[in-house]
């Protein structure tokens, strides 16, 4: 986050706050980026109120943060992993370092949904004791949190929390937490479905997720991503007749690169597809997948899904950029 350290932000104050009532900062791990320089014994008197003056600047600069940045800083209260592969990978074969190996044991590894649902509950019933804890140490000292940041905040929490009664809905919101620009409680922006494991469909035993996106400035996109035999992944890319496809597929096989899975793709562009913009018109994505919810899988949609954001974001510049040059040819 711009100007935000929000692990510094959640954790600085709690982790200080004796160090500064002992008028000793020996094991206190403030950050030299953000914090003056102290020596050691420092009295408090000194300390204290260059100490919350970064504390004022830091709860001032709540107020602007934006839908991702708020959602940023609920991860990082919820003590989950800033990348979701590393969240995947922890939850899932218990590794922190995400590699080809770790890849093909995730892309053999079916989802605990009933964990990740626990883990969301546990985490925000810490996380929220852990706001009001510090808004408590906050006020101790004179440094006032206003009330719409303090309620967005455990608004957010709450929400996450509720989510937790809910296999599906815990997942929902998982993705939503590393797809931060996507409204975290708007029903309407992420939907998603576990296909019923009693359907006479054949391919319901397979792996397998399908993601649809309504973009803003392409049309609708359909993705069926699939684990072939061979320890890959198979994408059947439908899309508008102006989607670039070719900047998709370049995007994507960048992010297997990292985890060195051969992504195979079959492309196809259907004219039922297209659709004219509007000024209304907003992102949404619909995602159905297997029951035996593969994390690797999760993984590769979370990126398909952020690649064609970032496509999408793309041409909205492109616009913004010949509205900026037409309006200074009309001025002329």
């Amino acid at each position: 986050m711009s100007n935000i350290n929000p692990g510094q932000f959640f954790n600085n104050f709690s982790n200080n706050f004796n160090g500064i009532n002992t008028n000793n900062i020996q094991n206190t791990p403030l950050n030299q980026n953000q914090m003056p320089q102290m020596q050691q014994n420092t009295p408090l008197d000194v300390l204290l109120p260059n100490y919350i003056q970064q504390l004022q600047q830091t709860t001032s600069q709540l107020a602007s943060l934006n839908q991702q940045q708020l959602t940023n800083m609920i991860k990082d209260l919820l003590n989950f992993s800033k990348n979701f592969d590393s969240f995947l990978s922890q939850l899932t074969v218990n590794s922190q370092n995400i590699n080809q190996q770790t890849a093909l044991l995730m892309l053999a590894s079916t989802l605990n949904l009933s964990q990740l649902s626990s883990l969301l509950q546990n985490n925000s019933k810490d996380a929220m004791s852990n706001l009001y804890q510090m808004l408590a140490q906050y006020n101790q000292i004179g440094v006032s949190i206003k009330d719409e940041q303090f309620s967005e905040l455990s608004k957010l929490i709450l929400f996450v929390a509720a989510s937790a009664t809910s296999d599906v809905q815990s997942l929902k919101t998982t993705m939503l937490m590393y797809l931060p620009w996507l409204p975290l409680t708007d029903p309407n922006a992420f939907k998603l479905e576990i296909a019923n494991a009693g359907s006479d469909n054949n391919d319901i035993s397979d792996d397998f997720v399908t993601v649809l996106i309504a973009t803003e400035n392409f049309g609708n996109l359909q993705a069926n991503i699939y684990k072939t035999q061979q320890d890959g992944i198979r994408i059947e890319l439908i899309t508008s007749e102006t989607f670039p496809q070719n900047d998709f597929v370049i995007l994507m096989k960048e992010e297997s690169k990292k985890y060195s899975i051969n992504i195979n793709f079959q492309l196809e562009k259907k004219e039922i597809f297209n659709k004219s913009k509007n000024e209304n018109t907003k992102t949404q994505v619909s995602m159905n997948t297997s029951p035996g919810v593969n994390p690797f899988l999760l993984l590769i949609s979370n990126a398909l899904i952020k690649n064609v954001h970032i496509i999408d974001d793309k041409e909205n510049l492109k616009e913004k950029r010949k509205e900026k040059i037409n309006n200074g040819k009309s001025e002329n």
